[in-house]
């Protein structure tokens, strides 16, 4: 049987946190302070290609290698292709894809605000009430997050991220996800990432697992779509 290659999505796909999904019992991260959770439905739809001798696991996830790192799938031998920050680093067998790094860097370069200075213009448009409300993260100069508390009011949440929304500088696109909202250079594409991929491996078949709509597009990309119920994206289609 030839190649068949899992494009997999991870948080809210395979796991998430027990506030969004109280039946999550099996841990899905390594560190002290667990906070992912698999439900048995994921587990198992984990162990089905896991377990298949000709699938291909490969990660397609917003989480930065620290972040990555974490979660049990970065311990498995059989996974050795990862894409991390929304599509803007391949890691093979732990190290960098030296072509798409190279792609990458062309496209920062061209960009007219960079992710540093478009991070300073975020931190000094926060009032002193709204810092201690919100955090602000510059993942690895790869895209900018704003991440509203838990116990933010939603209407300050929703008052911020609208003037947020106003700052976004040309080259740039937003994502907004639960209490997050995210800054995006318009090259961090996991489409992109997941097309380059599919033309190196060549494979039978793929499928594509993931739950927003930034997911969407690696997802047209595949064979087969799946989508987790109640999720960002299954809620936009269902409408």
């Amino acid at each position: 049987m030839n190649k068949i290659l899992l494009f997999l999505d991870l948080d809210d796909t395979l796991f998430q946190t027990q506030r969004k999904k109280p039946q999550g019992s099996i841990p899905a991260t390594h560190n002290v302070s667990t906070l992912s959770y698999m439900t048995e439905a994921q587990q198992a739809l984990w162990q089905l290609f896991h377990e298949h001798p000709h699938a291909l696991i490969i990660p397609v996830t917003a989480r930065d290698q620290r972040q990555y790192h974490n979660t049990f799938l970065s311990q498995e031998a059989k996974i050795q292709t990862a894409v991390l920050y929304f599509s803007g680093l391949i890691l093979h067998q732990g190290q960098p894809d030296p072509h798409w790094q190279a792609h990458i860097k062309t496209a920062y370069d061209a960009l007219d605000t960079s992710i540093e200075q478009l991070y300073q213009q975020l931190q000094k448009n926060l009032s002193t009430q709204e810092h201690s409300q919100f955090n602000t993260s510059c993942s690895d100069h790869y895209y900018v997050t704003i991440k509203a508390q838990q116990d933010c009011p939603k209407a300050l949440r929703d008052s911020v991220f609208q003037r947020i929304r106003g700052l976004l500088p040309q080259g740039y696109f937003v994502h907004e996800n639960d209490r997050a909202l995210s800054l995006l250079p318009k090259c961090l594409d996991k489409r992109h990432a997941v097309e380059y991929l599919i033309e190196q491996h060549q494979p039978t078949l793929t499928l594509g697992a993931g739950d927003s709509l930034t997911d969407w597009g690696f997802m047209q990309a595949c064979d087969f779509r799946l989508i987790p119920k109640q999720t960002q994206l299954d809620t936009a289609l269902s409408d």
